[in-house]
């Protein structure tokens, strides 16, 4: 039905001029919902194809109690790290809360994600964070990205499509000595390359300003994680079991000794 509905707009666009104020149309329309996350009021802007947005913004609350309860601890003098950002689930409650850090830095190279996190900073006023369309890696270096589209319907084309593309990356070490912003605290979720980012960031793990780290992982890379955490200080202090993609991983907290 769906591919015969966008056949019928193809065909409305190639023959007619009127078909402009489709396009009018839809550019006034944009849910901004308020979620209440642990008493924060939290503005987020949701397009209509984005379901994944909009399932994460009703679980705000439920979907991972441990990252905020770890993000509760966070005292305004502190510099947090987000990478793996998305649309802001942690940088966006992470500013908003009571004693918020000073400084919050987000990394992420997801296309629409980078956008809809500025949109969102805009939104609620933040200037607390500063966000970088930057991956980081064990070196400088471009990766290659894949982005789902959230289009499902696109003739010829499978209906969980993706595209990708070339984004710049670089070491956190190397970051934070152009930049000279240390965290005190570190979460990364990066759906699988977490290998990679540590490898960039063996001098700040064993700077003592660095008080934790909150790592999402896989079967596969738990045990080098862990041990590389454990060489450099830290003491795993929480392991809490998701699926919440579908895919079996592990949220880990490990905190300096």
């Amino acid at each position: 039905m769906f591919y015969f509905f966008n056949r019928l707009l193809i065909t409305f666009v190639e023959k007619t001029n009127f078909s402009k104020w489709l396009f009018r149309f839809f550019t006034r329309i944009l849910p901004a919902p308020i979620a209440t996350v642990r008493g924060v009021p939290i503005q987020i802007v949701i397009p209509l194809n984005h379901v994944g947005v909009y399932d994460q913004f009703k679980q705000w609350e439920s979907r991972e109690p441990e990252t905020l309860d770890w993000i509760d601890q966070f005292t305004a003098d502190c510099v947090f790290f987000d990478v793996g950002s998305s649309f802001g689930t942690e940088s966006l409650y992470a500013a908003l809360k009571a004693n918020a850090p000073k400084k919050i830095v987000s990394f992420d190279v997801d296309l629409d994600a980078s956008f809809l996190l500025a949109y969102n900073l805009a939104l609620n006023k933040i200037t607390r964070v500063d966000q970088y369309f930057l991956g980081l890696s064990a070196q400088t270096e471009f990766i290659r990205v894949s982005s789902p589209t959230n289009f499902a319907c696109v003739a010829n084309r499978p209906k969980y499509d993706r595209i990708h593309v070339n984004a710049p990356a670089m070491a956190l070490d190397e970051f934070i000595s152009t930049t000279q912003l240390i965290p005190d605290y570190v979460k990364i979720d990066v759906d699988g390359a977490e290998l990679a980012v540590l490898s960039g960031m063996r001098q700040v793990l064993q700077n003592p300003q660095l008080k934790s780290v909150l790592i999402e992982v896989s079967g596969e890379t738990e045990e080098p994680v862990s041990d590389t955490f454990i060489k450099a200080g830290f003491k795993k202090t929480f392991v809490a079991e998701s699926s919440l993609s579908g895919i079996k991983t592990l949220n880990l907290i490990f905190t300096r000794q």
